[in-house]
């Protein structure tokens, strides 16, 4: 059934600053509003040729900087599969799509379908690059990137030795499962039982960087399900949820690695591949992992992303072949955190060659893969039957889903065709506490699995479910095990952290580690691009329907199946 679609017509157009409610009326959540803000950076930021840059440095003025082999292979594949998602979630086309898959192409060698040689970081880049093109194989069906792809299975055990890097696991079961490429799975099957942390049927513990080691188990839980190794994904389950233990980790705000000094950062990238694992367990058999999810999407996912560079200076510089200083902050906005604390866009100031980093644009491409990856599965409609998972605004070709949150607890379903259509409850809500009524009549509920299952509905029908939106407070504590605690009062609405208070001491220097003195730090009230500025949530009043793009089916590698 074909059925109007509202694309999202400009990047920045009827967009609202989330920060400054004054300027905008609230609006619905819908993810094609924060990814339609990302298209700002990733049209405006890349120099003339359509490089990203990788470093954006906190000077005076800000400046935009290549890092010579990582802002290459890497950023360009990023740049790349996050503009394919962007364009499948909003309808539009990046301008800079094309020019940013010949760039990661071009670090490729189509000889063994690896990343080039002497490429910085091989093995992870090589993971992020490859992901990249079977996304692109996905989206396009070249059968040039199929052959890459299997060029890749077949040379990555013979060209590195990567008996401690598993990242590629994830990115070899996509080409298992798009190719049907036997090697592929065979070599992503060595990976997880050679891994550390996964290998070790006995070890229930995360630990390392976020960012990689939740990449393994993203990749892991796919190799699991596709083998139906039932006690393996049992075991990534303990990993992720030891890892959801960890202080600020319900609300997303998910360390980028332990350090034995006081810095503690969240990165995007991480909170990417959390997502990735979380969205994957929660579709297949873990549906208690759907709040997890949600939360860190509506929380720190939202609040990495940059609404205001104001706090970088702009300048008029010319640019030269590897830096430029032309209104930096303004051309980052829709771009996101590489190192954010729980009240604070940069959380420390930590300098590399004498230079403070504010960003590491590794971080655009994974916050637009992350709004992609919740957004393909918030709803579902599957064998004749439509699953809302998450609280968030969703347009399926087969129906219409809305919710106020955290304004309103209000949640409808407007069919387009008949079906069996479930909803889950909010972890915040007792099911006794919701109420479902249509525009067809008494609504029968029974409830299973967390989950409201309201059997076959009509085409034209409009379901609507309502329950309470509670407001309480808890305190946290974040840092690492050997340095300074960071303590918040932490205000909540629902599944929305509405306000982020620093208690006790605010300290505004800790020690680096790796600079081996104090440096400035931003876990209090004062720093750059404070977060959480969010009390008009605290209202209750009907928000304005965002604009939403019909998700056409395609690209999903988190809905999995086994062989």
């Amino acid at each position: 059934m074909k059925i109007p679609t509202l694309i999202v017509l400009s990047a920045l157009a009827s967009l609202p600053l989330l920060t400054h409610a004054e300027t905008a009326p609230p609006q619905t959540f819908a993810f094609e509003t924060y990814v339609g803000r990302a298209y700002n950076c990733l049209e405006n930021l890349p120099d003339k040729e359509g490089m990203p840059y990788f470093n954006i440095f906190w000077t005076d003025p800000a400046e935009a900087g290549h890092a010579g082999g990582i802002d290459s292979p890497d950023l360009c594949s990023r740049m790349w599969e996050a503009s394919i998602m962007a364009r499948h979630m909003t309808g539009r086309t990046c301008s800079n799509e094309t020019i940013f898959g010949k760039n990661a192409l071009r670090f490729m060698d189509p000889a063994t379908g690896l990343v080039v040689p002497g490429t910085a970081f091989f093995v992870f880049t090589h993971s992020i690059a490859m992901h990249a093109e079977t996304t692109a194989y996905a989206d396009s069906k070249d059968p040039a990137l199929l052959d890459m792809i299997r060029k890749a299975a077949d040379n990555l055990p013979t060209t590195y030795d990567m008996a401690w890097r598993s990242e590629p696991i994830k990115c070899l079961m996509n080409g298992a499962r798009l190719a049907n490429y036997q090697p592929a799975l065979d070599y992503a099957g060595k990976l997880v039982h050679g891994d550390s942390m996964v290998g070790n049927p006995n070890n229930k513990k995360f630990g390392g960087h976020m960012h990689a080691q939740m990449r393994v188990l993203a990749g892991a839980a796919d190799y699991a399900l596709y083998m139906k190794d039932i006690a393996l994904l049992d075991q990534i389950n303990a990993i992720y949820l030891n890892a959801m233990s960890l202080p600020g980790a319900r609300f997303g705000f998910l360390r980028e690695t332990s350090r034995d000094d006081d810095l503690v950062g969240c990165e995007t990238c991480g909170v990417m591949d959390f997502v990735a694992l979380a969205t994957t367990l929660a579709n297949n058999g873990y549906p208690e992992h759907w709040g997890d999810v949600e939360r860190v999407v509506r929380n720190q996912l939202v609040e990495n992303q940059v609404v205001d560079g104001s706090w970088l200076k702009p300048g008029d510089k010319p640019d030269t072949a590897n830096a430029s200083w032309r209104n930096v902050g303004s051309r980052m906005v829709g771009g996101f955190a590489g190192w954010s604390s729980p009240t604070h866009m940069l959380a420390y100031r930590e300098d590399d060659h004498g230079r403070t980093r504010a960003f590491q644009n590794c971080c655009i491409g994974s916050g637009i893969q992350a709004f992609y990856i919740a957004w393909k599965s918030a709803s579902r409609f599957e064998n004749g039957v439509l699953s809302v998972n998450m609280h968030f605004d969703k347009l399926l070709p087969q129906a219409e889903i809305r919710c106020y949150q955290p304004y309103k607890g209000y949640l409808s379903v407007a069919l387009n065709e008949a079906c069996k259509v479930r909803v889950r409850v909010p972890d915040f809500v007792d099911a006794k506490d919701v109420k479902v009524s249509s525009n067809k009549g008494e609504v029968k509920v029974a409830v299973e699995n967390g989950y409201l299952e309201l059997g076959p509905r009509q085409a034209g029908e409009k379901i609507e479910v309502t329950y309470p939106v509670p407001v309480k407070e808890e305190e946290i504590a974040s840092g690492n095990p050997k340095g300074h605690q960071y303590h918040y009062r932490v205000t909540w609405k629902g599944d929305t952290v509405v306000r982020m208070t620093p208690i006790g001491e605010q300290y505004k220097t800790g020690y680096s580690e790796g600079m081996k003195k104090d440096v400035d730090c931003f876990y209090g009230e004062e720093g750059p691009g404070r977060l959480y500025q969010r009390e008009e949530m605290l209202k209750d009043v009907t928000p304005a329907l965002a604009q939403l793009h019909a998700d056409d089916g395609a690209i999903d590698f988190w809905q999995l199946h086994a062989k």
